[in-house]
């Protein structure tokens, strides 16, 4: 995928429209790994090779977002649901070897809790907020699935800005 959403090469016209946002890449890329793929991020470079601002600082947002929820990506593999068939925008990947089920959700809910309806909960069941060092509370839901009480936290507070992961480990 490119960033600039109408050339895989460098445009002196572009319009700051043009370019994907830090969200619209995170959705992608955790769209993506979710299902079990990969991605390529594009930028294009000027005719001397230069990375012009608005790529480097798409590139440097990535890089923040991954410093702290790369452990969801990296080594990850596609959890037997890719999204939750309840929650939209809540997206899963999982390390099997870890017994990691992560949950990366795209926009920090309002009511201060996210329902997870498909992962089974256990007595043994911890969940965490990557980049948030306290475990979070949660309530088991009926069948299964559960809900996850998020920790109120100021902006400069949060671990990221544009998508949050859970942990979860303990689960059957």
């Amino acid at each position: 995928m490119t960033i600039d959403q109408k050339s895989w090469g460098y445009r002196r016209n572009a319009d700051l429209k043009d370019y994907l946002t830090i969200e619209q890449l995170v959705q992608t890329l955790v769209e993506t790994v979710s299902c079990g793929g990969n991605l390529l991020m594009n930028v294009g470079p000027t005719h001397d090779g230069q990375i012009t601002p608005i790529f480097e600082e798409r590139l440097r947002q990535m890089g923040q977002w991954l410093s702290v929820n790369g452990e969801a990506i990296y080594n990850s593999t596609p959890w037997r649901i890719q999204n939750d068939s309840v929650t939209p925008g809540v997206w899963y990947t999982a390390n099997p070897q870890e017994k990691a089920i992560y949950a990366v959700f795209l926009q920090w809910p309002n009511t201060g809790n996210v329902v997870l309806s498909d992962p089974s909960v256990t007595k043994e069941t911890q969940v965490g907020l990557l980049g948030y060092s306290q475990p979070l509370k949660w309530k088991p839901l009926t069948q299964k699935g559960l809900l996850v009480i998020l920790p109120q936290l100021s902006y400069s507070q949060m671990p990221c800005f544009w998508a949050w992961t859970l942990r979860l480990t303990g689960t059957a």
